[in-house]
């Protein structure tokens, strides 16, 4: 089977960012602060869903979130990919990441957690330690787009990133025309376009492939 381009890759393992294999229970001490669902299409066929959830428990966040898509050609499977990520956060500094995606039948684990020397990371093909205080593709946290370095969650890379803001653009949610602000981030061959309410929620994410396709999330 073949394979999409890497910059699609990216943007599905980093979309990016923590996954768990099935969303876990909420403790009752634990609040829901926001969960997204979006609908994700490539070009304008929808290949699959990508789901978001986090929760508070006193100072410290959760970030679950759960992606399945499958492309066909001709009603035959063309390319799947499952990628579920757990986040443990704290005062914006990540604090734990346990991810897992299967890729057309290639396997991705992503491991870590911060210890007295930094952020201990384990993939399947290395072991590093990163800074004590480090970021992953957090889209439902604009204040991640602050920083100049980025995990990516499914393959364990940390990547050096550009952001450009872009300024306020009227866009499409819920059948309805809002004003958004828009923002670009690059990442080697990555390519994103977010926006995000005046509050600072999450709203859209658009990246256009290194062979011209559409990946876009629409939220649900």
């Amino acid at each position: 089977m073949k394979r999409l381009s890497r910059s699609t890759t990216i943007l599905l393992a980093s979309v990016l960012a923590y996954s768990l294999t099935a969303f876990l229970p909420v403790n009752a001490s634990t609040a829901i602060e926001h969960e997204w669902h979006f609908k994700v299409y490539l070009d304008n066929k929808a290949i699959g869903h990508h789901y978001f959830r986090v929760t508070r428990e006193g100072k410290h966040e959760q970030l679950d979130t759960r992606a399945d898509f499958d492309v066909t050609f001709l009603k035959l499977p063309f390319f799947t990919y499952r990628h579920e990520n757990t986040e443990l956060w704290y005062d914006q500094c990540l604090k734990s990441i346990a991810s897992t995606t299967d890729q057309n039948g290639d396997l991705f684990s992503v491991q870590g957690t911060t210890n007295d020397r930094g952020f201990h990371l384990v993939t399947r093909d290395s072991e590093t330690t990163l800074p004590a205080c480090i970021s992953t593709f957090a889209y439902w946290d604009k204040s991640f787009l602050q920083n100049d370095r980025l995990l990516n969650s499914q393959t364990g890379e940390y990547l050096d990133v550009d952001v450009e803001e872009l300024g306020e653009k009227s866009i499409r949610v819920r059948n309805r025309n809002v004003s958004a602000n828009h923002y670009k981030l690059t990442a080697e061959a990555l390519d994103i376009d977010l926006w995000y309410s005046g509050d600072d929620q999450w709203l859209a994410l658009q990246s256009t492939t290194s062979k011209g396709r559409v990946l876009r999330y629409v939220i649900e």
